[in-house]
């Protein structure tokens, strides 16, 4: 409650997408088609529980964390510049 008021609503946090993920992916990049890192993989919906047995496209679904959204904490909530510019954030 107490950076609330330092976030951007108008950041995306979380996504979902149509990638086959597995028990064990926790932490693996995502990937966009210009091969940009765009979030990290964290969490399937209940249809993904059997993908390593078959894959259903219709109802598969990966949960990401933007990296858009690990930014905004490291910026603005833990307040942490030195990282992002590590990182190569601007």
């Amino acid at each position: 409650a107490e950076a609330e008021g330092r976030v951007n609503p108008e950041t995306v946090y979380d996504f979902v997408s149509t990638n086959d993920i597995i028990g064990g992916n926790s932490g693996s990049p995502v990937i966009n088609a210009d091969g940009e890192v765009i979030g990290t993989a964290f969490d399937g919906n209940i249809h993904s529980l059997g993908g390593a047995f078959g894959y259903d496209g219709e109802l598969n679904r990966t949960v990401s964390v933007s990296t858009a959204a690990v930014t905004e904490a490291l910026r603005n909530v833990y307040r942490l510049p030195h990282l992002l510019e590590e990182l190569g954030v601007e």
